[in-house]
């Protein structure tokens, strides 16, 4: 074992010794294992992080493809692919806007809702498995404080993105680790 600023860093940490007393790079590190847990769960159903997320959305409702896009942070490009992806895979309809007829409704099919259901779970279990090492009270401190660094970035963000608050779109959404 070292000591570090940090605390006490076990000799087989998978974290370079140059990034132990880097929060920022911790955070990324943490969130790309995270991810991976949850991709190795998802891809056996022939799923990824993004499209579990977009699934997970599209459970609460009817949206916009372009809403979608913009309440997940996606492009557009990467969003008619996501979409592209699902409707092959039968879990999601893309049907003119009634409102708007430039634009596309998405919806979950029945097999979407089934799909959505079983990858909900697989994403919650990957979640359980990576904050295994944290109690519950330490869980929940973390994801205060998460929300709290997020709305802070958003509002800084926000002049350079014409004014919208992108952490208010994206409230209470379980779309990544």
């Amino acid at each position: 074992m070292r000591v570090r600023r940090m605390g006490i860093i076990p000799v087989d940490m998978p974290i370079p010794a140059s990034l132990v007393d880097r929060t920022g790079a911790l955070l990324v590190i943490a969130a790309r294992t995270g991810q991976e847990l949850a991709t190795r769960r998802l891809a056996p159903m022939g799923l990824n992080v993004r499209l579990c997320g977009v699934l997970n959305r599209l459970a609460e409702g009817p949206v916009s493809q372009q809403e979608l896009g913009e309440q997940l942070g996606i492009d557009r490009t990467t969003m008619v692919e996501l979409i592209d992806e699902l409707e092959r895979q039968g879990a999601v309809v893309r049907r003119r806007n009634a409102a708007d007829r430039r634009s596309y409704a998405l919806s979950l099919t029945p097999r979407g809702r089934t799909v959505q259901k079983r990858a909900a779970k697989a994403f919650d279990d990957a979640a359980d498995e990576f904050f295994g090492a944290l109690k519950p009270a330490e869980r929940d401190d973390l994801a205060v404080m998460l929300r709290r660094l997020i709305v802070k970035a958003d509002a800084s963000l926000a002049p350079s993105k014409g004014g919208r608050n992108p952490s208010a779109d994206r409230q209470h959404k379980k779309s990544s680790a």
